[in-house]
Parts: structure tokens; sequence; C-alpha cells
């Protein structure tokens, strides 16, 4: 008898650890109808649900949710990292958490996924306040106009923010300041961080090196500089 329980115990234990989620993926991509994860330099078929930091859970069928909120479906060819980026296959990035934002100077809420605009003032968890006019207050009543593409999570805190550049179809685009744009030709566009892109795909970054997109390729760089508060 105690020989069938100690076997029942190591059965159950090992069906527990398979199905605890794996936690150590850099990031996700759906691909064809499968979740592959990123992991040590290599890619695999995701067996497992995979945990990202932000209480994301990702199932293997490319169903995700962020804080136990509303399950999401990621989009063939979308990638989702551990900072909670999506980047999606035209280039375009943004967190998956729910957050408040400017975008072309309108000031928006992000809450599962679903973009609505911010009516009257919203408080934050570090006790901040943002204003449907743009502005933020500080719980020490500092106040100041909030930058196209700065992100704030509704916790409270500045998320990191992210640009991009991308080659479609022979075509520059970049996602700068929340907004996307084409790099017109035989023009340039500098970035917030310095580098600067040219309309044929080359990318000179602002220590000077040098590269030049491929076909599809995206190229994830750092956004706007958030102000201290």
């Amino acid at each position: 008898m105690r020989i069938i329980s100690v076997a029942v115990a190591l059965f159950t234990l090992i069906e527990m650890l398979a199905a605890a989620p794996l936690t150590t993926a850099e990031r996700v991509q759906f691909k064809s109808g499968k979740v592959y994860v990123a992991q040590n330099g290599g890619l695999k078929e995701a067996r497992e649900e995979v945990a990202l930091p932000f209480d994301i859970l990702v199932q293997t069928n490319g169903a995700f949710t962020v804080k136990s909120g509303k399950p999401r479906q990621l989009q063939d060819g979308e990638m989702l990292d551990r900072n909670g980026m999506l980047l999606r296959p035209d280039g375009t990035i943004q967190p998956v958490m729910d957050h408040v934002t400017m975008k072309r100077n309108r000031m928006v809420v992000v809450k599962d996924g679903v973009v609505s605009d911010v009516k009257g003032r919203i408080k934050l968890g570090d006790g901040s306040t943002v204003s449907s006019d743009g502005y933020l207050t500080s719980p020490r009543g500092t106040v100041r106009k909030v930058l196209d593409g700065e992100l704030f999570r509704l916790e409270g805190g500045n998320l990191p923010v992210r640009d991009t550049v991308t080659m479609q179809d022979g075509r520059v685009m970049v996602q700068k300041d929340g907004s996307t744009l084409a790099v017109g030709r035989n023009s340039t566009i500098m970035m917030n961080d310095g580098t600067k892109v040219f309309s044929d795909g080359t990318i000179i970054r602002f220590d000077g090196s040098k590269s030049k997109l491929r076909e599809g390729e995206t190229l994830v760089i750092e956004g706007v500089r958030t102000r201290p508060r």
C-alpha cells in the first residue's frame, strides 16, 4: 500500500512539473498556428504554456492573457517578448499591458488591447494623474506635457518606449513617437536615439556603425526618452 502511495505521489509530481508553464523564454512567436519559443539562442515549438513577466501567460494555441484579463489571440508572425512588447510583421510595436499613451496628440488608454480616449482624468497606481488634454501631474504636484509616444502603466510608472525600422516591399517604414511613417525617396529620418534611417534601408547608428535592412527585417531601437517625474 505504501509503495502504491509513493508511486501515486511521484506520478502527481511529474504531472505538475509537466504542466508548469515555461518561464525562461526570451520571446514567443506565433507562426502557422503554432507558438515558438526563443530560448538560449535557439527556437523551438512550445509544448506547454509560456509565462512572461508582467503576468503574461501564452497558451500553445497563441491565445494570451495579461493579469488574468480578457484573452487575446496572437496573429501570424507576431512576436511577444519579455518586456511585454508585441512586435507585428509590419514593424509596429506596442506593449500588451494596460497603459496610457499620447498618440498623435491624442491621449488614449489601452485595456486588454482595446483603445479608447481618455475622458477627464485617470489616476495611476503611483498617485500620478493623466488628463485628457495630455498633461501628467506627479504625486508631488509637478505638471508637464506628455510627449508623443510616452507610455505609462495603469499601475503607475513609465514603460520603456521602443521604435522600429522595417523594410516592407522595398519601402522603409519607421514607427516613431507612436506614429508609422514611410521614409520618402532620397530622404532620411532621424530617430530618437540618434539613428539615421535612409530610404534605401541604410542605417547609421549614433556611434557611427552602419548596416542595411533586408526585405522583411525589423530593427527595434530605443524610443522617446521619458522625463523624470
